[in-house]
């Protein structure tokens, strides 16, 4: 996890009065969203969350937080904590408790900010991806997902784990991707396959922690 002084730098710098704001699902993003809420109040901000988890909607309700749904609101801003970006500014999201609701705040944030270790910026995407899938025939959408490398069902206490929507999680590593955009596209083409997580042309700014932070601007394609 970033440190709370280069938090509260990130917060001043990019959350303005009156946004609307969200997160990934992702236990690092209610962390996140706990130094929002402490932010937002020392500031006097008054911000709105789309909280996009029961955990994060909870907080809200602790944190006094005001809450709008993505039905009745345009997200100002989004942040998300990510596994890996490239230098083209694609990121894979692989903590997360619904890819679905990840990729709708992704799809309609006004600015879309995400936040990775030093390590995790790369010049070509190379870590494992999830996908979301129906729980309906899960064997049968494994079994068709084998053809794009070695999938393996997310389990918690034995058991599926199950997201915020009531799906499954399979984890799928690979030995190379060639193309994001084919294997995002061949994915999706199994019927039982709901969503992925590579996230293809959505971040606006990557915020890259380690020995220093580094922001570097999709915009301008410079660092700031």
């Amino acid at each position: 996890m970033i440190d709370d002084d280069r938090i509260e730098a990130l917060l001043e710098k990019y959350v303005k009065q009156k946004q609307v704001v969200s997160f990934g699902t992702g236990p690092t993003n209610e962390a996140f969203l706990k130094k929002l809420a402490l932010y937002s109040t020392n500031s006097g901000l008054d911000i709105k969350v789309v909280p996009t988890s029961h955990t994060m909607a909870l907080l809200c309700s602790q944190l006094k937080v005001p809450t709008v749904s993505l039905d009745d609101a345009e997200v100002d801003l989004a942040f998300d904590f990510v596994d890996q970006v490239d230098e083209d500014f694609n990121y894979v999201s692989n903590e997360t408790t619904s890819l679905i609701r990840d990729k709708m705040i992704a799809e309609d944030a006004g600015e879309m900010v995400v936040i990775a270790e030093e390590k995790g910026f790369v010049s070509k995407i190379n870590c494992p991806i999830s996908v979301e899938i129906s729980t309906f025939a899960m064997n049968k959408t494994i079994t068709q997902l084998m053809n794009l490398g070695e999938p393996k069902l997310r389990l918690t206490k034995g058991k599926p784990y199950l997201s915020e929507t009531g799906h499954y999680f399979v984890d799928i590593k690979f030995d190379d991707v060639y193309s994001l955009e084919d294997l995002d596209y061949s994915a999706k083409r199994i019927p039982g396959v709901l969503e992925t997580s590579l996230f293809i042309g959505y971040a606006d700014r990557v915020v890259l922690h380690g020995s220093q932070l580094i922001v570097k601007s999709r915009l301008t394609n410079q660092e700031e």
